[in-house]
């Protein structure tokens, strides 16, 4: 029985589970040793289907001898990364063992918890960027070819502004539709002038595209993603699909001015057609409120009274409560949860978000962290600029996209040395935004 659950669990997260597209092909096609490596090779990413997929190999002896306490280990290893179908797996395959078993993959399931690298796959936790004020923004072409084709995007940049305001070394971050607006970006990013300030920033900006400024279109985007089989192929497992949903669907969560929360209670429709909420026009100006700084989460009732404080920092709840208990959080607020966030430049202002819960596949958090812990390589450079274990992970790949960026931020923090080690080896990879980076520095 033990068994047959196992087996058949592979088969179904084939199908049905974030898998690892080209792990899973070698697989099917019987090249257990290739299998083996690539499903190895996410373990490091906190992969959990990787883990639980090794614990089969282990436990059929598919291209490995078999070993069941190795079976034990990754099972251990799956669960603990939040496959919740491994706990009882593992549990029932653990009281089978001898005890000298039961060390053993005790000890396996210790190794493998330490060469995992991202422990903690979220995006950290950072602070507004300290950019420079913009004094010259020069509006972005719409390209003809996309134009033409109806086509609508983003792309988001990141670049050097140096002491006098100008911007260098432009890099596209991630955008939407692939290769359709980057050139555009770049062009007009490269006229930019900022506030001189007699220093270096790192400047990040996200450039949105629409045909005669119309805003985003519910029917558009569902027929959009039912065409190209984004959902069908993410959730079958493609690390592609998942990234270009992720990006779809970062260019309609950030044009929805909410503040999503991922739920996994939370339905979707079988259609998997978007909630008519990332469509609303729910934008709400910023309001003053003296004496406030980082965020909170308020009730609201139907008058758009605050009820509770639920959460704040770095403000305690008390402090909040005092300023906001009994008030009216904005003149549109409604009924429900609002997230209240300071306004960078903008002292005693903060913006009002309402909370709309959603399920992880309507996010595009949820989707570019699966591709990028299922070995998308533009997907890890993105979770690089916001996550430490990230970039260090990307770092060790010797990855010259990241090593140019970590390099100018030790930089900018006065690491000089490793600042300049970090630019030299993305030189020597040819990559040309180092080279025009190490030009201005």
């Amino acid at each position: 029985m033990y068994k047959s659950l196992l087996v058949s669990s592979l088969l179904f997260c084939a199908v049905a589970q974030a898998d690892l597209l080209d792990a899973l092909k070698y697989y099917e096609k019987k090249d257990y040793t290739k299998a083996h490596a690539e499903f190895a090779s996410l373990v490091p990413l906190g992969n959990e289907t990787a883990a639980f997929n090794l614990a089969v190999m282990y436990q059929e002896g598919q291209g490995v001898a078999v070993d069941l306490a190795k079976t034990q280990a990754y099972l251990q290893l799956a669960y603990s990364l939040g496959d919740t179908k491994s706990e009882r797996l593992a549990k029932a395959l653990f009281d089978q063992l001898p005890s000298s078993e039961q060390q053993r993959a005790n000890a396996s399931f210790e190794q493998l918890v330490a060469s995992v690298q991202i422990n903690n796959p979220a995006a950290d936790e950072q602070p507004e960027a300290d950019m420079p004020e913009p004094i010259s923004r020069k509006e972005p072409m719409y390209p003809r070819s996309a134009a033409r084709q109806g086509l609508f995007g983003f792309a988001e940049a990141r670049f050097l502004i140096d002491e006098k305001g100008k911007v260098q070394g432009v890099e596209i971050v991630n955008e939407y539709p692939k290769s359709t607006f980057d050139t555009s970006a770049k062009k007009a990013l490269s006229e930019w002038q900022y506030q001189a300030t007699g220093q270096k920033h790192i400047g990040r900006v996200s450039l949105s595209y629409t045909l005669g400024g119309l805003v985003l279109n519910k029917k558009r985007i569902d027929k959009l993603i039912k065409e190209h089989k984004l959902f069908d192929y993410a959730v079958a497992g493609s690390p592609g699909h998942q990234y270009l949903l992720g990006s779809l669907l970062r260019l309609v969560n950030s044009n929805a001015f909410l503040h999503l929360e991922e739920d996994p209670d939370q339905p979707i429709t079988s259609d998997f057609n978007l909630p008519q909420e990332l469509f609303s026009q729910n934008n709400l100006d910023p309001r003053p409120l003296t004496g406030f700084k980082g965020k909170a989460k308020v009730t609201t009732d139907d008058q758009g009274t605050v009820t509770a404080v639920l959460e704040s920092k770095p403000l305690s709840k008390t402090e909040v409560e005092g300023m906001l208990l009994g008030q009216k959080l904005h003149a549109k607020a409604k009924a429900g949860q609002y997230s209240i966030n300071t306004v960078a430049k903008e002292n005693g202002k903060v913006y009002v978000s309402k909370v709309l819960k959603v399920s992880p596949y309507y996010s595009s958090d949820y989707w570019l962290l699966t591709a990028a812990k299922n070995g998308h390589l533009e997907a890890q450079r993105l979770m690089a600029a916001r996550s430490d274990e990230w970039e260090n992970y990307m770092l060790q790949q010797n990855d010259a996209v990241i090593q140019t960026w970590a390099g100018v931020s030790r930089i900018l923090k006065g690491e000089q040395e490793q600042g300049h080690v970090l630019l030299d080896k993305a030189i020597a990879q040819q990559y040309e935004v180092a080279e025009q980076i190490k030009a201005a520095l």
